[in-house]
Order: C-alpha cells, then structure tokens, then sequence
C-alpha cells in the first residue's frame, strides 16, 4: 500500500506492480473514509501532502 503525491503515482504503481505481479487499485484520498485508518501527512516518497492511495 501506497499513500503518494501526484508526482510519484507512477513510481507507486510501478512498485506495486514488481512486488504483486498485478495492477493495483487507486483511490483518491478527497473521496474516500476507513474508520479504523487515517491518512498519512506526506507522501511515501517525499514530504509533499498525499493525495491517492495505490492498494
């Protein structure tokens, strides 16, 4: 799982893809809610604000 900027998406999906052998699912994190999750402050490869989830 993912939680990355726009710039780094395609890096996420890449890295997704190399460890799972399979395309992953993507959400915007503006339109969507878990109850037992909060979404990280930055993205995983930078310090930038996340703005999709790769799982």
């Amino acid at each position: 799982m993912y939680v990355v900027c726009p710039d780094h998406l395609s890096e996420a999906i890449d890295d997704f893809v190399e460890v799972y052998e399979q395309p992953p699912d993507l959400y915007e994190l503006d339109k969507v809610s878990f109850t037992d999750w909060i979404t990280p402050n930055t993205c995983d490869f930078c310090d930038k604000g996340p703005k999709y989830l790769v799982v």
